[in-house]
């Protein structure tokens, strides 16, 4: 076997004709070894998600953004229990909620080529 280099969400190919079988022992996964690292890759997931959507031509939208967020960390916290993980499977969620959110936000910003507010001058006393 060995591993497929998608952008997200990395696969397998299998080199055999045989079957895979199945482990007898349990595999532990470490998914990061510090703050650092979920940070990073949250940043890194969502540009390639963003280029992702951009293929798809996918509008993005600021509910939509946002919607779609909390949906990843109540999926990642409760349906996939990282809720048993104690703090780790908080942060977990909580990363993948903003890997969703800047997936989107990015996209936007892609599409509109975002800039920052025009400035005003501001007065004394306003």
């Amino acid at each position: 076997m060995k591993y497929t280099l998608e952008p997200v969400h990395e696969g397998y190919e299998l080199l055999s004709a045989g079957s895979l079988g199945y482990l007898e022992q349990s595999l532990w996964q470490v998914p990061f070894a510090n703050l650092d690292q979920v940070i990073s890759k949250a940043n890194r997931y969502s540009t390639l998600g963003a280029e992702k959507l951009a293929e798809r031509h996918v509008v993005p939208g600021m509910v939509g953004a946002l919607l779609r967020g909390i949906w990843s960390f109540l999926k990642h916290y409760f349906l996939k229990r990282g809720f048993l993980d104690g703090w780790p499977g908080f942060v977990i969620a909580v990363g993948n909620f903003e890997g969703t959110f800047y997936k989107y936000a990015k996209l936007y910003s892609r599409n509109v080529d975002w800039m920052p507010p025009e400035e005003y001058e501001l007065r004394k006393g306003e």
